[in-house]
């Protein structure tokens, strides 16, 4: 059976696309393993973590999310590695392939004894990192490279994540790192739903609950004269935006425009008039007790979900991994 480290260098480097991408294109039943849970979802009134969900789904394995990703970290009373060890072999058994996902950066954990490079040693699983194309995370590659190297770990290269420029990767290749793809970013994968924007900042819907799908591209924060915001509106399509319930003038402008979805901040419901307007126009209204800053932050930070029954997308992830990755190099094959 062979194994396979999946580390992030940075957060939000796309790791959880790279996953289901090189999950997607190993040959043979391919396992996954994710030892510590991290972005919670809640399905059916039980909190799972989010990856495990969609590998579960994706690979069709028989496994539920809590075996897939069975620990939380805690710093003060951190899980034994034997633990994470006998989940593995658990998980493994059966498989022609098994691969383990990292937490949001390679270096969570070592305060426990139980980091990313410590686990992929004591699984004895080769260790490929995912990162962007930054200077900062440049540096850390070469860094994490060396103390691979010091420490005797396999390191098989690195992916580099929504990278559209070939110098990054020219620059590591110099250094001595192996870059084992680049993967361009993709813009149907940057985007979510209007769902995913009401669960971000945890909305209830009064307007619009069928058209939650909806995809948003943009956001926007009503803060300016009604006469400034309607110029900038016009400008920005299949945007979200964000607004004081007091402010009618902001919410009746983005409604004249391409609007995919309107958050209320400060628990203030709209006017008669608003909801009139948005119900003949089908754009939902979401309605949330954060401040305005406190959305913003929320929906800035939202990461756009990979629905595992959003058959398209997955398969957009598949084939964009396989034209871009060299996949045989990271398996071993």
């Amino acid at each position: 059976m062979k194994n396979l480290f999946l580390g992030s260098v940075t957060e939000r480097s796309g790791k959880s696309m790279i996953a289901l991408g090189l999950a997607k294109n190993g040959r043979g039943k391919v396992g996954y393993f994710k030892p510590f849970r991290e972005v919670m979802m809640c399905h059916e009134g039980r909190p799972l973590d989010q990856d495990a969900r969609l590998m579960k789904r994706a690979l069709g394995l028989p496994w539920s999310e809590e075996e897939l990703s069975p620990f939380a970290y805690d710093a003060q009373r951190p899980v034994a590695l034997e633990e994470i060890v006998a989940s593995y072999e658990r998980l493994s058994e059966g498989m022609d392939r098994m691969l383990i996902e990292g937490t949001r950066d390679i270096f969570t954990g070592c305060l426990g004894d139980v980091s990313g490079m410590t686990i992929a040693h004591a699984l004895g699983a080769p260790t490929v990192l995912v990162s962007s194309a930054t200077v900062p995370a440049l540096d850390k590659i070469c860094m994490l490279c060396r103390m691979m190297e010091h420490h005797s770990l396999e390191f098989r290269g690195v992916i580099l994540n929504n990278s559209d420029d070939p110098v990054p990767g020219r620059l590591l290749e110099r250094k001595g790192v192996k870059v084992l793809g680049e993967v361009p970013t993709v813009p149907q994968l940057r985007h979510y739903t209007v769902r995913e924007v009401a669960e971000a900042v945890e909305a209830s819907v009064v307007q619009g609950e069928g058209q939650l799908d909806g995809r948003v591209e943009n956001v926007m924060i009503g803060a300016m004269s009604p006469e400034a915001a309607l110029t900038h509106m016009k400008r920005v399509s299949r945007k979200a935006l964000i607004t004081g319930g007091d402010r009618a003038d902001i919410q009746m402008a983005a409604l004249s425009t391409d609007t995919s979805c309107i958050v209320l901040t400060g628990g203030m419901p709209p006017s008669r008039s608003v909801m009139v307007r948005a119900y003949e126009t089908g754009v939902p209204i979401l309605l949330t007790d954060l401040n305005t800053l406190e959305a913003s932050d929320r929906i800035d930070h939202l990461v756009a979900r990979i629905d595992p029954d959003d058959e398209g997308k997955v398969e957009l992830i598949a084939t964009t991994v396989r034209e871009h990755v060299d996949i045989e190099a990271i398996w071993g094959d």
